[in-house]
C-alpha cells in the first residue's frame, strides 16, 4: 500500500501518548525548567551589563530576546531528542539535552533559519500554503536530532517528504488541541502541566510512526 493511502490512527496515537505521560510529567519539564532558570539569568546578566553601558531599555530588551531566542532555537532540537529517547524506552538526563543542543548548535540554527524562511514565504503566498508549508516543515526539529549529519537542506526535505498524504492529518491533531489551550488560559496555566507533556509526547509518536512508513 502506497504511503498517502495509509491512514494514520490518531485516536490511538493520542491515547498512548496519555499513558506514557503518566507519571512522567516532571521527567518531561525538567530540562523546560532548567533551560529557563538559565536562560533567565543569561538574559539577566546581559541585561545588567547592557545597563552598566547606559543601554537604553529597547536596546537591552532586544538583546536579551534575541539572546533568548538563539539558544531557544538550539534547545528546542536537543529536547526534541530527549523525547524521542523518550517515546524509545530510553531515558536520558535533563544536563543531555544541554550537551546535545551546544554539539550541533550551528546545524539547529542553520535549519531554524531556511524552515522559517521557507513557512515566511509560504505565509506571504496565501494562508492555505503557509499551513501546508507550517505542517510539511513540523517535524524538522526531530530529523535534525535523529539525523544530524544531514545537510540542513535534506533535513528540511526530508521532514516534508515524511508528512505526504498526511498533512491532513496532523493538522486535525495540532487544533484538536486548540480547546485545551483555550481551557489553559482559564486554569492560570495550571493545565499546561499536563497538556505540554501531552502535546510533545503525541506529535513525537506521530514522528515516529511516519518516520516507520517512510523507511
Amino acid at each position: 500500500m502506497k504511503l498517502e493511502e495509509e491512514r494514520m490512527d490518531r485516536v490511538s496515537i493520542k491515547e498512548r501518548a496519555k499513558k506514557m505521560i503518566v507519571g512522567n510529567k516532571w521527567y518531561l519539564w525538567k530540562p523546560v525548567v532548567f533551560f529557563e532558570l538559565i536562560a533567565f539569568a543569561i538574559g539577566a546578566v546581559v541585561g545588567i551589563i547592557l545597563a552598566m553601558l547606559k543601554a537604553s531599555q529597547e536596546t537591552i530588551g532586544l538583546v536579551s530576546g534575541s539572546i533568548g531566542g538563539i539558544l531557544g532555537t538550539a534547545f528546542n532540537v536537543g529536547y526534541a531528542k530527549y523525547n524521542l529517547e523518550f517515546v524509545r524506552g530510553n531515558k536520558m538526563e535533563w544536563q543531555s539535552v544541554l550537551d546535545f543542543a551546544k554539539k550541533y548548535f550551528v546545524k539547529a540554527m542553520l535549519v531554524s533559519i531556511v524552515v522559517g524562511i521557507i513557512a515566511t514565504f509560504g505565509a506571504l503566498l496565501l494562508v492555505i500554503p503557509g499551513i501546508i508549508a507550517a505542517v510539511g516543515l513540523t517535524f524538522y526539529k526531530e530529523v535534525c536530532a535523529d539525523n544530524p549529519e544531514l545537510s540542513t537542506m535534506e533535513i528540511v526535505k526530508k521532514s516534508w517528504n515524511m508528512t505526504n498524504g498526511h498533512k491532513m492529518d496532523i493538522l486535525v491533531v495540532v487544533l484538536s488541541f486548540l480547546g485545551w489551550s483555550i481551557v489553559a488560559g482559564f486554569t492560570l496555566g495550571i493545565l499546561l502541566i499536563w497538556l505540554v507533556p501531552y502535546m510533545n509526547i503525541t506529535m513525537t509518536l506521530i514522528y515516529e510512526e511516519l518516520k516507520g512508513k517512510a523507511a
